[in-house]
């Protein structure tokens, strides 16, 4: 399954987050595919493969604690 999880900043924790990022861990069962920081809102993009929802689950609050994040089921086109 693939999610992409968009990732803005809390006041003041910008710096935080990018450490978060930069430093992410990848539980088993999760592989992420590509980082990009943003201009503008949201702060971060990750783009990332988990095969389930509940892996999704367990490397996405990572970065809730400095950040409002949104994660979207997506599908790869072939």
């Amino acid at each position: 399954m693939w999610f992409v999880l968009f990732a803005t900043a809390n006041p003041e924790q910008y710096g935080d987050l990018l450490h978060i990022v930069k430093n992410c861990k990848t539980p088993v069962g999760v592989q992420v595919h590509q980082k990009l920081k943003v201009f503008g809102k949201p702060d971060i993009v990750i783009v990332f493969e988990a095969k389930n929802e509940n892996m999704a689950e367990e490397f996405v609050k990572q970065f809730g604690r400095v950040s409002d994040v949104r994660t979207h089921l997506a599908i790869k086109e072939e």
